[in-house]
């Protein structure tokens, strides 16, 4: 909606590169905080921040360039502007997990339990990166005059559901939800972060109206990756719960 917040001299501060920034900052110190309360130190902490948010950028950039490859071809410079908007979330998270489980090998924690303290501070970033998508008018949705917003941007002067901020108040909801729910065994809030996305984003989906990348069966490439990902975290919850019910037995 407001895609540059103010400009001084050469200078243009973008309200989506703005929100990015203060996701990281917000969503790290938490995770610092969470992570220090499961005796993980403050230095692993952010070194195993950093390599991730890297990694979740980059990949977020790379699979955004693949949606519109042949725009960027014609002008590769346009490719490092990620201040002005262009991250595709799954794309970072998909390129972040392996890192984070590689680095947290390398220092010797238990990325488990690391995974849990992260993921509270990943969903409050997410939630800061959606407002920023609302600044730009990006991940818009489907036109609709009833409860729809006017987006500048897309210069079509019609209303679209701002499913940005539908995503974002989902996303505080996790938020919330992981917050209170007990810690039965290390990872089981990285598996509810997985499992509970997963649905926001599978039925979000439906009420897009911007160009999404291609589609099979009629749904879209994240909204497979969702379902994989809530596939994934039912049988990893499965399977840790019932190893963590046997240890129990045999206590």
């Amino acid at each position: 909606m407001i895609p540059a917040l103010f400009t001084r001299g050469p200078f243009t501060v973008y309200g989506y590169g703005l929100f990015v920034a203060l996701g990281f900052l917000f969503g790290a110190l938490y995770t610092v905080r969470s992570a220090e309360r499961d005796g993980i130190s403050r230095d692993i902490s952010l070194d195993v921040i950093v390599w991730v948010f890297v990694a979740g950028l980059l990949g977020a950039r790379l699979l955004y360039i693949l949606t519109d490859l042949d725009y960027y071809v014609a002008a590769p410079l346009l490719m490092l502007k990620v201040w002005e908007g262009g991250l595709v979330y799954y794309g970072g998270f998909l390129a972040a997990v392996p890192v984070f489980f590689l680095v947290s090998r390398k220092y010797g924690i238990n990325s488990l339990k690391f995974a849990d303290s992260i993921s509270k501070g990943l969903v409050m970033g997410h939630i800061f990166g959606r407002l920023g998508c609302f600044t730009k008018g990006c991940c818009y949705g489907l036109e609709q005059n009833t409860f729809g917003l006017v987006f500048p941007e897309l210069n079509d002067h019609l209303r679209h559901l701002p499913t940005q901020l539908y995503e974002a108040a989902g996303l505080a909801l996790i938020f919330l939800v992981l917050n209170l729910v007990k810690k039965k065994y290390d990872g089981r809030i990285f598996l509810m972060y997985l499992g509970l996305y997963g649905l926001l984003r599978f039925s979000v989906e439906f009420l897009r109206g911007d160009f999404r990348g291609p589609s099979f069966l009629t749904l879209s490439v994240s909204q497979w990756i969702s379902l994989g990902l809530l596939a994934s975290a039912v049988l990893a919850h499965t399977a840790l719960s019932g190893k963590r019910k046997n240890a129990n037995q045999r206590v």
